[in-house]
C-alpha cells in the first residue's frame, strides 16, 4: 500500500483547493492501493472525512480567521511542527510527501526526505497585488526564488497558465510539471434541477481583494439605476468583509447586494441552480473550482477574459467574457446576459470532464510513477 503524507495550511470543505484534494484522496483510498496522512495547521469546520485510511494530524498551529502571512509566529510554529510530524510520517520507500500552497511547499528546504515530493501550487501572487515594498520583497523571495525552485519530483498544478509562468520563473522545476485542473462530484450538481430566477446573480469565494468583489457591487451601482430589481447575493466570508459592507450602504445598494456569509452545501447549490449567471472575476487565479459547479448546475458564467479562466469558460458558449477591470462593460453583461442562450446540455458537458472520478486517476497516474521510480 503506498502512503500519501499531505500537508496543507488549513483543511476546510469551504476552500476550493483543498477540499477537491481531499476528495480526490477519498476516491484513491476506496481503490485499496492507497492509505493517506493530512497533517493539518488547523482544521475549519468539519472535514467530512470518515475513511479509515485518512488520519488527520491537527497540529492547531493557525488561529482559523486569518491568513498564515497574517500571523508569522503561528506559521513558524506550523513549519517547525510540520518538519517533525513529517520525520515521523515518511519513514519507507512506500510513501510520497505531497505539499500544498505556499508555506508547506517551502517545507522540503527545511525537512530533507528519501521519498518523492509532489508540490501543488494553485495560483502564483503577482507583485502588482502587494501595495508595500515589504510585500513585493516577500513575493519576490518567498515565492518566486524559494517556492518556486523547492526540489519536487513534480510540481502540480491546475493550469496550462500556471504551468506557463512557472516555466518562466523557476530556474530547477521547468520540466517536471503535472497539469490536473481541479474536479468536482458532477453527479451531485446533475441532480439539481435548473430554476433561473430573473435578475439574480451570485459570486461564490474568500472575501479578498483579488476576487473583485468591489468591482462586481460597483457594476453593480449601474445596474441598479437600469434593472431595479437585480440582485447579487455573495457567498463567503473573509478579511474584506467590512469593507464590502460600507461600499454596498454608500452606493444605496441594500436592496440589490447582500452578504451571505458561509452558506452550507444544500444552499449554494440551491442559489446556483437558481442563478442566471454566476459572476467570477478572480485574478490571479489558478482555476476557478466554482466555475465548474456552475457549469455542472447548468449556471453560465460572466468573467474577466484573463487566463486561466479564458481556459474553461468560452465566450457565447459558457458564458460571457469581459474585459479585465472593464466596469462599464461587466454592468452590460450583466445587464444584457438574457440576450443569449446558454444550453443546459452543453454547459454540463464541458463540467464533466472535470468530473472527480477523471481527475483522482490522473492523481494515482502520477503516485504510481513515482513509486517505481
Amino acid at each position: 500500500m503506498l502512503t500519501i503524507v499531505y500537508v496543507v495550511d488549513y483543511l476546510s470543505i469551504r476552500t476550493g483547493g483543498p477540499r477537491f484534494l481531499m476528495n480526490v484522496f477519498s476516491k484513491l483510498v476506496k481503490t485499496g492501493k492507497f492509505r493517506v496522512f493530512v497533517v493539518t495547521g488547523q482544521v475549519v469546520g468539519k472535514t467530512l472525512i470518515t475513511d479509515e485510511n485518512i488520519d488527520i494530524v491537527n497540529l492547531n498551529a493557525y488561529s482559523e480567521n486569518r491568513l498564515p502571512h497574517e500571523q508569522p509566529l503561528r506559521a513558524i510554529k506550523f513549519a517547525m511542527k510540520s518538519r517533525f510530524t513529517i520525520k515521523q510520517l515518511v519513514k519507507h520507500e512506500d510513501s510520497i510527501l505531497h505539499t500544498n500552497s505556499h508555506l508547506p511547499n517551502l517545507l522540503p528546504f527545511l525537512t530533507r526526505v528519501d521519498v518523492p515530493v509532489v508540490c501543488s501550487i494553485h495560483h502564483l501572487e503577482s507583485l502588482h497585488c502587494a501595495h508595500t515594498f515589504i510585500g513585493k520583497l516577500g513575493i519576490a523571495f518567498l515565492q518566486d526564488l524559494l517556492e518556486l525552485n523547492t526540489k519536487c519530483s513534480v510540481v502540480h498544478v491546475p493550469s496550462n497558465h500556471i504551468k506557463s509562468l512557472i516555466q518562466q520563473k523557476s530556474i530547477i522545476n521547468k520540466h517536471n510539471i503535472a497539469v490536473i485542473p481541479p474536479g468536482i462530484d458532477t453527479r451531485k450538481y446533475f441532480a439539481i434541477p435548473r430554476n433561473p430566477s430573473n435578475g439574480l446573480f451570485v459570486m461564490i469565494g474568500r472575501l479578498e481583494r483579488r476576487k473583485h468583489y468591489v468591482h462586481a457591487i460597483t457594476a453593480f451601482k449601474i445596474v441598479a439605476r437600469h434593472r431595479p430589481h437585480y440582485k447579487l447575493v455573495i457567498i463567503g466570508d473573509g478579511p474584506l468583509k467590512h469593507e464590502l459592507i460600507r461600499l454596498i450602504k454608500r452606493y444605496g445598494l441594500e436592496r440589490n447586494v447582500f452578504l451571505l456569509g458561509s452558506v452550507d452545501e444544500e444552499t449554494k447549490l440551491e442559489l446556483l441552480s437558481k442563478a442566471e449567471a454566476l459572476i467570477h472575476l478572480g485574478y490571479p487565479e489558478g482555476f476557478g473550482i466554482v466555475i465548474l459547479e456552475a457549469l455542472a448546475s447548468g449556471t453560465p458564467v460572466i468573467a474577466y477574459d484573463v487566463p486561466p479562466i479564458n481556459e474553461v469558460v468560452k465566450n457565447g458558449v459558457t458564458g460571457i467574457l469581459v474585459e479585465k477591470d472593464n466596469i462599464i462593460e461587466l454592468a452590460r453583461a450583466i445587464m444584457s446576459i438574457n440576450r443569449y442562450y446558454f444550453d443546459l446540455k452543453t454547459l454540463r458537458h464541458y463540467a464533466e470532464r472535470y468530473d472527480i472520478k477523471i481527475i483522482a486517476k490522473k492523481f494515482e497516474t502520477v503516485y504510481c510513477s513515482l513509486a517505481v521510480k
